[in-house]
């Protein structure tokens, strides 16, 4: 099942509510994309336009959406967001019954939104761009 934990002070998690249904399906998260990409200076050769670059450390992330969020759940949704704006970190657990779990932080150009999804049963959505921050960097894949 998955879900986002995280501490802000007061420990809290938030899922969509559909972890009972369909065996848990429901509560995938939707538009999974990892990344990785080494952040440092780059430049491109004026004689043979190949690029180069000094990496520093690399960033492995992804991009996605937790989707069927219900309204009851905002306080959350609003904790988590100013959470990771101001540097926080989560656990991402993505309930593929073969992933670890991922400490997370935002992506020095990620985001972390909400908008509503559906305005009849006042569904929400909340877009995530997350890096690993565990110790030991690894890609974020989710086998699902």
């Amino acid at each position: 099942m998955a879900s986002i934990t995280f501490n802000d002070g007061t420990s809290a998690t938030l899922d969509n509510g559909t972890t009972g249904i369909a065996n848990g399906y429901g509560s995938r998260f939707a538009d999974w994309v990892p990344f990785t990409r080494p952040i440092g200076p780059a430049v491109t050769a004026l004689g043979t336009g190949l690029r180069y670059q000094y990496a520093f450390r690399t960033d492995y992330g992804a991009s996605f959406n937790m989707t069927d969020i219900p309204n009851t759940s905002m306080s959350v949704m609003l904790r988590l967001q100013a959470h990771l704006i101001g540097g926080g970190t989560c656990t991402v657990d993505v309930g593929d019954g073969t992933t670890l779990p991922y400490t997370c932080c935002l992506a020095p150009d990620g985001d972390v939104s909400i908008s509503l999804q559906d305005k009849g049963l006042l569904l929400y959505s909340m877009s995530f761009t997350l890096i690993n921050a565990a110790a030991s960097p690894t890609a974020m894949i989710c086998q699902y």
